[in-house]
């Protein structure tokens, strides 16, 4: 401890007496010239070990976080502590996966937890500066219906030689184990049997506790090589366009570990591909996702020998809070055109018809665009060109138009198709001088949870079009407050009414009706419409309550001629209990376990003060998925 001490008292007599600031007397990018190691590997890993005691009995006070500590889950920022897992966890299994770098003071878990009982695999990263964690990283993989791999929790065995100390001719430099990682992704980005990775001719790969390598697997096109390398020689992975926002937070050297965190993208610009034994695949799913993942590899004699991860699907193209991509330039303020055009209905509807065919066409070059536009899939930002317009193949007849002269908003809604699967579509443009500057699009596909019409049945209510008699109509304030009413009445659904309903009113979500028939809505009590029918009776009887936040809440687009608010929020149930009580005094159960967020696009029909009927885009997202829309 002296000889550390003098060296730095005369660095900074040195530093002093040729007048250089100390400020820039380190290496760029760097604090300070030397990187401090105060918490060795076993103090990692007891704040490992810490943090999952802390979890498990929902105490975040068990384990010493920075006052400023960032958390997130599922790539969602969060609050710490009562929140997501943090509500839900009812168990966390006794072992798991630990890493540790004591360079960095980063340190990981893989495993498995509960969540009101039900199993789901986990993996979560820790940063430790000055003995409090000061950020967390999780994934959490719901078995919710997604065709992803899930193995048998009971079965799962973590590896023992993510653990064993490699003997020294065995182990490679910190920048080597990187490099030996980033070739795995890039053998897997666009998978085409180039193999750019070293594999050890036992190499193993253990996804969501399911071995996927020890098997041959059956797919929709048929049976895949066991073997890691075997199956990227394949090219059986074709599907991912891109691994997107790699970093490699934790490597220790003397294990041979590296832990990286990052995304697959699936533009699914394709349906269906040949590997390299010449047999046609076809993808699981049709429309643009991705995955979110942390995986750990065990690299001996400077090849891949294990890999195991944990990996859910996310919105396609969503992006990391701990990934930084560098500032934009900023551009100067384009000036107003002397006379700005104004676009009346017919000419904003010209404009959303013409978006919907280039869409179609996946030929954005059609469109006018503005100098600056933004551009929102599932409310992840991206650029013209991805997401829905690679996979888009069609749109069905008979969607609706809703166009705002005021704001320059137009939207429609209707079925699209991706490839040959249907989806039901919400999409709004923002005209500006005839040019395009916004765009923002919502997709619900079959296989996510929650209601799913026959699309096949589709079909807009003619009251949806028709022009109300003047008597029948309200200003734009009164509209707007309605509208806002009914979010209000849906969150905390206690009984009370923020809003009005007509007698007939009829809610439906992605085609379904979730207030007459055998239906109901997501999350909620199971056949909502079987306990409760119609619009009011639902929500005085409370069935709503598991709605914790209706927030970023807007109103896109109003028509007072046809008593028509197009509107857009975001419906959180933190699912903290999976019980409650309604206004008549009976105890429900929520159809799902787990936290999660519904996207809402909503069309609104009102007439003589009240809402008549409401037409939904419902899409399942992250919990507390964020908006892009709202500061």
């Amino acid at each position: 401890m002296r000889t550390f001490r003098t060296f730095v008292g005369a660095a900074l007599i040195l530093t002093a007496s040729i007048g250089v600031p100390c400020a820039y007397a380190q290496a760029p990018g760097q604090r300070s010239a030397v990187i401090a190691t105060d918490c060795d590997y076993d103090c990692l890993i007891g704040f490992v070990r810490g943090y999952m005691e802390a979890l498990k009995r929902k105490d975040p006070t068990h384990v010493r976080f920075a006052p400023n500590v960032r958390f997130t889950e599922n790539n969602v920022e969060m609050p710490l502590g009562n929140d997501g897992l943090w509500a839900t966890v009812t168990g966390v299994a006794e072992t798991g996966l630990e890493a540790a770098d004591v360079m960095t003071g980063n340190a990981a878990w893989i495993g498995t937890v509960e969540e009101h009982g039900r199993p789901a695999y986990y993996g979560m990263r820790i940063k430790v500066e000055n003995r409090a964690i000061t950020e967390v990283e999780t994934v959490v993989v719901r078995n919710n219906g997604l065709p992803l791999p899930f193995g048998d929790v009971a079965k799962v065995v973590h590896d023992p030689a993510f653990n064993e100390i490699l003997p020294p001719e065995q182990r490679r430099p910190r920048e080597r184990l990187i490099a030996v990682a980033d070739s795995y992704f890039n053998t897997v980005e666009l998978n085409d049997g180039v193999v750019f990775a070293p594999f050890d001719e036992d190499c193993g790969r253990l996804e969501n506790g399911f071995l996927t390598t020890g098997a041959r697997l059956e797919t929709a096109g048929g049976g895949i090589v066991q073997g890691c390398e075997a199956q990227l020689k394949l090219g059986y992975f074709r599907i991912n366009k891109r691994i997107r926002e790699r970093r490699y937070p934790l490597v220790d050297v003397e294990r041979g570990v590296v832990v990286a965190t990052g995304f697959f993208d699936h533009a699914n610009e394709f349906d269906r591909y040949l590997t390299t034994d010449g047999i046609e695949r076809r993808t699981l799913l049709k429309w643009p996702n991705s995955i979110s993942l942390v995986e750990a590899f065990k690299i001996r004699d400077g090849k891949i020998y294990r890999i195991e991860a944990v990996f859910s699907y996310v919105p396609y193209f969503m992006h990391s809070p701990f990934y930084e991509y560098p500032p934009v330039p900023e551009r100067p303020a384009a000036r107003p055109p002397a006379n700005a055009e104004r676009c009346d209905r017919e000419c904003l509807i010209g404009h959303a018809d013409r978006f919907m065919e280039a869409l179609v066409a996946r030929d954005p070059s059609r469109l006018p665009w503005a100098d600056s536009v933004r551009f929102t899939e599932n409310s992840v930002p991206m650029m013209i060109g991805e997401g829905q317009w690679g996979s888009i193949r069609g749109r069905r007849p008979g969607g609706l138009y809703i166009a705002d002269p005021e704001t320059g908003n137009v939207g429609w809604y209707g079925i699209i198709e991706d490839h040959d699967a249907p989806a039901w579509f919400g999409m709004r443009l923002r005209v500006v001088n005839g040019r395009i500057a916004e765009v923002e699009l919502v997709s619900a596909r079959e296989r996510n949870p929650g209601p799913f019409g026959d699309p096949d049945r589709f079909q807009i209510h003619p009251e949806f079009t028709e022009i109300l008699p003047p008597e029948a109509r309200m200003p734009r304030a009164r509209m707007e407050a309605l509208v806002d009413g009914y979010a209000s009445t849906v969150q905390l659904n206690d009984g009370t009414l923020f809003t009005q309903f007509d007698p007939a009113c009829e809610r439906r979500e992605n085609g379904q009706s979730v207030t007459h028939g055998d239906g109901g809505s997501a999350v909620i009590a199971k056949g909502a419409a079987k306990i409760a029918r119609g619009c009011e009776a639902q929500l005085k009887l409370g069935l709503y309550r598991p709605v914790d936040r209706v927030r970023d809440r807007r109103i896109l687009m109003v028509d007072e001629e046809r008593g028509l608010v197009v509107a857009s929020s975001f419906a959180d149930h933190a699912l903290r209990e999976t019980r409650y009580r309604t206004t008549d005094g009976r105890i429900r159960e929520t159809q799902d376990w787990y936290p999660s967020t519904r996207e809402l696009f909503e069309i609104f029909k009102l007439s003589n003060g009240r809402i008549r009927r409401i037409e939904a885009v419902s899409v399942f997202q992250p919990y507390r998925m964020p908006s892009p829309w709202t500061k």
